[in-house]
């Protein structure tokens, strides 16, 4: 994916395409431009080393039987340990305290997931995951492939020699675990799950099993907790806590954590709050999550009404985490409805049935969230749990408006002048933007999953609205997806025809994107009979763009033309500057790909007084046109001229691929006129903007190159 100038909504820089054809084993290089290839050594260890374990477990039973067993699996690799057990038994805790006592075996660094804070209803993204792993290994995001397949080959590959441990919590299936396998005999995975994960086992992988805790192991728990004295004084009564508990750690924490908190209660008095019948009967049914259920219940009615409410609210939410702000607003509004908010979560963290993650996020473990459910469902009348819902989707549309406006001017559709002034300029800069998004990206798409819903249409096509940049400079192309083809549903149960060409417009470009041509022209194809239909000409020249960079992605620039000239002239009839000047932009790379480098300027000089003052990364791209443009006509000193502009502006604005690009056409012109010298230091200089983007394919390919040039 390679974006356009501004970054605007509907431009992307279609200048390169990221396609192979043919029969291919193995890796596979793409440039613009090659020299001469050295092929046969491995591509160098990345820069970065990854140290991602979680904190070490704290209040451990020495497992001690366990550790052994998972040592001697992962002596020697590649080795994949499934670690497996009832939920709330202890996987974690075992399987994070081994990585942690065995991490120096593994010195090119420990990669980490949690496949529960990722998962919702449907199962976490894996892709995702690799891309997230990919970034941590010194890959920049532009270098990272859209396919799953293709993420997982670039994972091998840059794993081949490394001594790498990589730790998964929580995972649901053998496949979200294979493709994050790393094939040296130097590296170990392990893996926790409450499933046997069959096809692991079948393929090789070791199981270990995690056993709920033996009596004298619980009671050691209870001591480390609330200390020896107060736990000999009554280990009996410590002994029954432990059975009642079933041996799950995470149910004696919980009870523990009471008792810790009121050092005047016996051991006796929970004890007496597990046994009673009408707390534990229908529970006690069920083996294992029964148990847990009953001591969570024990927690929450130990809490204040404030929390309490607070917590049947919040199991209302969809998403695996949430921030503190929409525990500020899950509750109804009241003058004081944030330190209540306040307040009550802090009750929550004590009782251990919140859990924080981070700063100022939160989550529910899945047992307890099915807790809060129950008592939500009891407790809080249907209408205001939909009220609480409500008021959350809202406070993530403003926070996702508020993103999108932080990413600079575009088109947008929907007014969101008043939710802004509410919401105000939580982000400062367009870089913490995309970082919100990039952290809470599930939450939002599980929230736009419940809007469709409940058919709140209005919040699922702004949301999708908003999320464009986000999707575009990201590359997620399965939420893309989904949420434009929820905001089309959307548009048609509304009857919006311009908001219908939008979603449908914004769908076709994730298929183009991801090289699903006849899916993307029919999707254009109804987005432009709708916004011919709304009489909407702003729509309508969006669609042309999309068409125009259709046809580009396909190699049809004479039909790119035609689409982007149609785009110019709409802009023109309504004196939109800046509107002609990305589409002047778009007819000068159709005309450069067509090698009508004459056509190529004039558009290209027309779209830069177009192009906004602060727009550097636009500018950028426009010059670097120029410069090919000027080298296809022979005009060595303008073209250099232009390339030595392009490269200060892309150097200035962050753009990695684009300024690559800049040193290149500057050495490929030194070369012109037989200047190696000054080749080899524009290639100097193209290396290290490549190596700092962790891009080591293009890497090769440069050194390659300079060798070329000595």
């Amino acid at each position: 994916m390679v974006n356009g100038p501004g970054d605007d909504e509907e431009t992307n820089d279609a200048g390169t395409r990221n396609e192979v054809s043919g029969q291919v084993s193995g890796g596979v290089v793409q440039a613009r431009n090659i020299g001469t290839v050295n092929i046969g050594s491995p591509p160098p260890s990345p820069a970065r080393i990854p140290r991602q374990l979680p904190a070490r477990p704290r209040d451990f039973v020495n497992r001690t039987q366990e550790l052994a067993l998972l040592d001697g699996v992962l002596h020697s690799g590649p080795a994949v340990a499934v670690i497996s057990g009832l939920k709330g038994v202890g996987k974690s805790a075992v399987s994070h305290l081994w990585a942690h006592q065995a991490q120096e075996r593994f010195r090119d660094g420990q990669l980490y997931v949690d496949f529960k804070a990722l998962r919702h209803r449907g199962g976490a993204e894996v892709s995702g995951v690799l891309a997230g792993f990919l970034r941590a290994l010194g890959v920049h995001e532009s270098w990272i492939p859209a396919e799953l397949s293709e993420r997982a080959g670039m994972f091998r590959s840059l794993t081949a020699d490394l001594r790498l441990l990589v730790l998964v919590d929580d995972a649901e299936h053998a496949a979200e675990v294979t493709p994050l396998c790393p094939a040296s005999t130097g590296s170990a995975v392990v893996v926790t799950s409450h499933r046997q994960l069959g096809e692991l086992l079948v393929a090789g992988a070791k199981p270990v099993r995690i056993a709920p805790l033996e009596e004298e192991q619980g009671v050691s728990l209870l001591a480390g907790m609330l200390g020896e004295d107060r736990v000999a004084a009554e280990h009996d009564r410590a002994g029954e806590l432990v059975r009642l508990c079933g041996g799950l750690p995470i149910a004696l924490r919980v009870a523990g954590a009471r008792l810790a908190q009121r050092p005047a209660w016996k051991i006796a008095r929970m004890v007496g709050d597990l046994v009673d019948a009408d707390r534990r009967l229908d529970h006690l049914a069920t083996e294992g999550r029964a148990i847990v259920e009953a001591v969570f219940q024990s927690a929450y009615e130990g809490l204040p009404e404030g929390a309490a409410h607070l917590y049947r609210l919040l199991s209302a939410i969809p998403g695996a985490d949430f921030p503190l702000g929409v525990v500020r607003v899950v509750l109804a509004d009241g003058a004081d409805r944030a330190d209540r908010a306040d307040r009550a979560l802090d009750s929550l963290l004590d009782a251990n049935l919140i859990e924080e993650i981070e700063g100022a996020r939160y989550r529910f473990h899945d047992l307890v969230r099915l807790h809060a459910v129950r008592c939500g469902r009891q407790r809080e009348s249907a209408r205001e749990r939909e009220a609480a819902l409500r008021r959350v989707t809202e406070w993530y549309l403003g926070q996702v408006v508020a993103a999108d406006a932080a990413m600079g001017p575009r088109l947008r559709l929907a007014d969101q002048q008043g939710r802004l002034s509410a919401v105000g300029r939580p982000f400062r800069a367009r870089g913490e933007a995309l970082d919100w998004l990039d952290a809470e990206r599930m939450n939002v798409l599980a929230i736009v999953r419940a809007a469709a819903a409940r058919e709140w249409d209005d919040v699922v096509w702004q949301v999708a609205e908003a999320l464009w940049p986000f999707h575009h400079d990201r590359g997620y192309y399965a939420d893309w997806l989904e949420i434009n083809r929820l905001g089309v549903e959307a548009a048609l149960r509304i009857g919006e025809l311009a908001v219908e060409a939008r979603m449908r417009n914004q769908l076709a470009r994730a298929h183009v994107e991801l090289g699903a041509y006849d899916q993307a022209r029919e999707e254009l194809r109804h987005a432009r009979q709708a916004a011919l239909a709304a009489g909407d000409r702003r729509m309508e020249a969006v669609v042309l763009e999309s068409l125009g960079r259709a046809a580009l992605a396909q190699s049809e620039p004479d039909e790119a033309v035609e689409h982007f000239a149609a785009a110019l002239a709409i802009h023109e009839e309504a004196g939109n500057a800046r509107g002609v000047g990305l589409q002047s932009y778009h007819l000068g790379l159709a005309h450069n790909r067509a090698g009508r480098h004459s056509e190529a300027i004039a558009a290209l000089e027309r779209a830069l007084p177009g192009m906004p003052a602060g727009d550097r990364a636009g500018q950028g791209r426009i010059h670097l046109g120029l410069g090919e443009a000027h080298r296809g006509l022979g005009h060595h000193e303008r073209a250099v001229r232009s390339a030595e502009t392009a490269a200060a502006l892309l150097s200035e604005s962050g753009v990695p691929v684009r300024e690559m690009e800049a040193w290149e056409l500057l050495a490929e012109l030194a070369g012109d006129v037989g200047d190696r010298e000054s080749a080899r230091a524009h290639l100097g200089r193209a290396l290290a903007v490549c190596l700092a983007s962790g891009n080591v394919p293009k890497a090769d390919v440069l050194r390659a190159r300079l060798a070329a040039t000595s």
